[in-house]
């Protein structure tokens, strides 16, 4: 058995499934990688919260900050 990382652009993603999809399902395993880590409707939920209970109080950061913490937490 091999394994191939692949990147594909959005463009071709959904035609390049549909291809491996028709192959015999006991030959291939199909594992999605996300360039985001995973994140919880939960935990999402709180982030939102903790950010608006935040904002009347003046502690938010800049928004590039807040970007890279929610991409690497």
């Amino acid at each position: 058995m091999h394994t191939v990382r692949l990147t594909i652009h959005d463009t071709i993603y959904d035609k390049l499934m549909g291809l491996l999809e028709i192959l015999p399902k006991d030959k291939i395993e199909i594992i999605e990688e996300s360039e985001y880590p995973a994140l919880s409707f939960d935990e999402a939920k709180l982030k939102v919260e903790h950010a608006m209970n935040n904002i009347s109080k003046n502690e938010g950061i800049d928004l590039a900050s807040a970007i890279e913490k929610v991409i690497h937490a």
